[in-house]
């Protein structure tokens, strides 16, 4: 293959040879004369330059479109060859969504080397949107989402499993006093929540529309585990999946109910892109996953009521 594909691919990706050297491990100075030699080869100007940016001419884009193909193409092509011989190692690119990641992927991937030693995973974590453009792109082989919308991205999505949300305080937060809630007080509290893009901050944002509140004090965080930590110290309320915080119930150290009126869940999906093609490692842990089940949560959360 010529690597001078690769090389110009990464740049127009990254929109910065620095950066683009920076991933491919070489100089600036090797990947402007890549470039160069390419663009004398194509006998066309690939790139427009500046001290400020670096973007596609328009035969740039046409040329950029059937690179990358070729590189997926090739890329295909050695994983064919790998699957011939099933006694070597085969790598797997599988991306995750934060809180799946962090909770859930562990497990998973332990159950699945234990049948299938010789298939080795390269992880990648990231919020939801993230992993389905990855998906898209074919950056990645297999990626697990929460809740997110993948509508403009060519992906396969299929449902992996189902958690309960609940909202999330301090034992001895004053919600937990009552059987019932007043909504004024809920738009009042501090709420610790995920970041834009998240599949979780999505689900919390429904519950905000179906109670008809707006909160006005948000803290955003990128990290499940750091929120769940904020709201045992007491510096707001959260909306998690039950299984997150099981352990933190049984502990003491949180308290968790459900919304009797809204009981909403979050959706775990497994994405891949809608390529024929997936090699025999994608295709194993695919048939993998259709037969594992999560191990159930032991529920320690209460049912509250909204006052209306």
């Amino acid at each position: 293959m010529d690597h001078r594909l690769e090389i110009f691919v990464t740049t127009a990706e990254q929109k910065s040879f620095t950066r683009a050297a920076n991933l491919l491990h070489l100089t600036p100075s090797a990947i402007s004369l890549s470039i160069k030699s390419l663009e004398k080869k194509l006998d066309t100007k690939l790139f427009d330059r500046t001290n400020k940016y670096v973007q596609l001419t328009e035969a740039g884009s046409i040329a950029y479109t059937h690179a990358k193909e070729i590189l997926i193409k090739y890329n295909d092509m050695n994983q064919s060859l790998i699957d011939l011989e099933p006694a070597k190692n085969m790598p797997i690119s599988i991306g995750a969504a934060y809180t799946f990641g962090e909770y859930f992927l562990p497990e998973i991937l332990y159950a699945f080397y234990k049948k299938h030693p010789n298939i080795l995973p390269n992880i990648t974590i990231q919020n939801s949107k993230v992993i389905a453009e990855q998906i898209h792109k074919q950056e990645l082989d297999i990626g697990f989402i929460v809740e997110a919308d993948v509508a403009e991205y060519h992906v396969d999505v299929d449902l992996f499993s189902e958690e309960l949300m609940l909202i999330v305080s301090r034992p001895d937060h004053p919600l937990n006093k009552n059987s019932s809630i007043d909504k004024k007080m809920l738009e009042t509290e501090t709420w610790i929540i995920r970041e834009e893009g998240s599949g979780t901050r999505d689900v919390t944002d429904k519950l905000f529309n179906q109670l008809g509140i707006s909160p006005k004090r948000i803290m955003s965080f990128g990290s499940s585990q750091t929120i769940k930590e904020s709201v045992a110290l007491g510096l707001g309320i959260s909306y998690l999946s039950e299984s997150i915080i099981k352990s933190d119930m049984q502990a003491g150290t949180l308290k968790g109910f459900s919304v009797s009126n809204y009981p909403n869940e979050s959706r775990f999906h497994y994405i891949t892109h809608q390529s024929k093609f997936h090699s025999q490692a994608v295709q194993t842990f695919k048939d993998f996953l259709d037969s594992y089940v999560i191990r159930e949560s032991f529920s320690t959360h209460t049912k509250k009521k909204i006052k209306n």
